[in-house]
């Protein structure tokens, strides 16, 4: 009998374990998929909000570089006659430089670590060093600059030119990472959605 009763207290008690048990990991079920849910809409929110940087940041960056196409050209147009570099920049509308926001690259990272699609922040690096190295050609563009910019020889003209030439192929590659960030975030976007 007394036998019995233990068996039974033992049983009841598996029992109302195994009914914790179940609650608890339908719970944590829940739970998870919620979280899942959550992570899904903050990465396609994340991309959203990167694409619209990214087409913001196109649509200026073509249009510094048509300008500086254009200075480029005059340059060279120029560069056999005597007239000041700074004359020359004036005739064209100035030295333009396209205001480029890389907050994309952070507000992505914050993401939680198993959500983050690595092709996306590797863009998104490659996006912000193409950024670095615009500022730095520009830098030095600048530098170059200020020192001759009432020079009117033929030679520093080309070294003008030159300085712009590479601010204009770093834009140029940051132009094409752009496009294929366009490209690959319509595939993205469709498969985190799915």
């Amino acid at each position: 009998m007394k036998t019995d009763s233990i068996m039974n207290k033992i049983r009841d008690y598996l029992r109302e374990l195994t009914i914790v048990i179940i609650g608890v990991l339908i719970a944590l079920i829940i739970s998870n998929f919620k979280e899942n849910n959550q992570a899904k809409k903050y990465q396609i929110a994340s991309i959203e909000t990167i694409k619209k940087e990214v087409t913001a940041n196109y649509s200026d960056l073509k249009g510094v570089m048509e300008k500086q196409t254009r200075l480029l050209d005059t340059i060279k147009k120029y560069s056999n006659d005597h007239i000041p570099i700074g004359n020359l920049i004036s005739k064209s509308g100035g030295i333009q430089i396209a205001p480029l926001s890389n907050t994309g690259l952070e507000f992505y990272t914050r993401n939680q670590i198993n959500s983050i699609d690595f092709e996306i922040m590797s863009m998104l690096i490659r996006m912000n060093s193409l950024s670095e190295l615009i500022d730095n050609n520009m830098e030095k563009l600048r530098d170059y600059l200020y020192p001759n910019l009432f020079a009117d020889s033929e030679k520093s003209k080309m070294l003008f030119a030159m300085y712009l030439s590479n601010v204009l192929e770093s834009e140029t590659q940051l132009i094409h990472t752009y496009e294929n960030f366009n490209e690959d975030y319509i595939k993205t976007t469709h498969n985190i959605g799915s």
